[in-house]
C-alpha cells in the first residue's frame, strides 16, 4: 500500500495554539513517528513538511507537489480546538473525518477506536468535505482527516504528552490491522550473513569446555595433540576444520 501522510498547517500557519503547543509542530511530530512505525509495512510518503497542504490546495499546487492519484490512502493529521476549558479530568477526545461521499469507513472507525483506547474520549467518525481529503477522494483515493485530540484541553494534552509513543503506535498499528498490512522480510545480504557468522563463531569460541571431557582434554593437552592458538586459547567449543583435524591426528604419531 502507498500511504501519503499529511501534517496539517505549517509554512507560517501555526494552526491552533494553546500555551506552548502549536498544531503545526505537533502534527509533524505525530506524522514523523507514525511513518517510522510503518516502515516495512507499506510505502509511506510524507507531504513536504515545509509546505501547507491546504494552501497548496487553494493555489492549485496540491497535485503538483505530490500527485494524489499515485497513492492508495491519504491520511491528514490535525489537532482539534474549541473554547479552552480548565482541567476537569475529562478528555474531549479523538475523532476522524471522511468525505461525505465515502462509503467504506471501517478502517477509519478502527483508527479512531485505537487512539481512544490510549485514554481519550472516542468522538467517532464524522463526514465532512475538508479540502485536502476531499481533493484526494475526487482523485479516486481513499482519505481521512484525524483529529488526534484537543490541543487546548489540558486533560487531552496530558494524555497526549505522557503517552505520545502509545498514541502514535495506536495510529500505526490500526493502519496495519485495518488494511491487513504485512511486514516485508528484508533479504539478508552475503556481507550481513558473514558478519553474523563471524560474531557467532567468535562467541562460541569463548565458551568454556564441558566437564564430561575433562579427562580426554587433559590427555590431549599433555600429549600436545591440542595446542590451541597463538594466544594459548584451546577454543574447545569451536568447530574444527579439516586442516586442524589432520594436524591433531598427525601429532598422535
Amino acid at each position: 500500500m502507498k500511504l501519503l501522510l499529511i501534517s496539517g498547517h505549517g509554512a507560517g500557519d501555526p494552526g491552533a495554539v494553546s500555551g506552548v503547543f502549536q498544531e503545526a509542530v505537533e502534527t509533524r511530530r505525530v506524522a514523523d513517528a507514525v511513518a517510522q512505525r510503518l516502515k516495512g509495512y507499506c510505502e509511506v510518503t510524507r507531504y513536504p513538511a515545509e509546505r501547507n497542504a491546504f494552501d497548496d490546495f487553494r493555489t492549485g499546487r496540491l497535485n503538483k507537489q505530490v500527485p494524489l492519484s499515485s497513492f492508495d490512502y491519504v491520511l491528514e493529521i490535525h489537532f482539534n480546538a474549541s473554547a479552552a476549558s480548565p482541567k476537569d479530568g475529562k478528555t474531549k477526545g479523538v475523532e476522524i473525518f471522511v468525505p461525505t461521499a465515502a462509503t467504506e469507513t471501517t478502517a477509519e472507525e478502527g483508527i479512531c477506536r485505537a487512539v481512544a483506547a490510549v485514554g481519550l474520549t472516542n468522538r467517532g467518525l464524522k463526514q465532512y468535505n475538508w479540502a485536502v481529503i476531499n481533493a484526494a477522494h475526487r482523485a479516486g483515493v481513499r482519505s481521512a482527516l484525524l483529529e488526534v485530540c484537543f490541543i487546548d484541553d489540558p486533560d487531552d494534552m496530558l494524555v497526549y504528552t505522557t503517552k505520545f509513543d502509545a498514541v502514535t503506535k495506536a495510529i500505526a498499528d490500526a493502519i496495519i490491522t485495518q488494511f491487513s498490512l504485512k511486514k516485508e522480510e528484508k533479504p539478508v545480504t552475503y556481507e550481513e550473513f558473514t558478519a553474523f557468522m563471524d560474531r557467532y563463531l567468535a562467541n562460541r569460541a569463548k565458551l568454556a569446555p564441558s566437564a564430561w571431557s575433562n579427562e580426554a582434554r587433559a590427555w590431549a593437552e599433555k600429549a600436545n595433540i591440542v595446542q590451541g592458538g597463538s594466544d594459548g586459547d584451546k577454543k574447545y567449543q569451536s568447530f574444527v576444520t579439516r586442516e586442524e583435524l589432520v594436524q591433531m591426528l598427525f601429532r598422535t604419531k
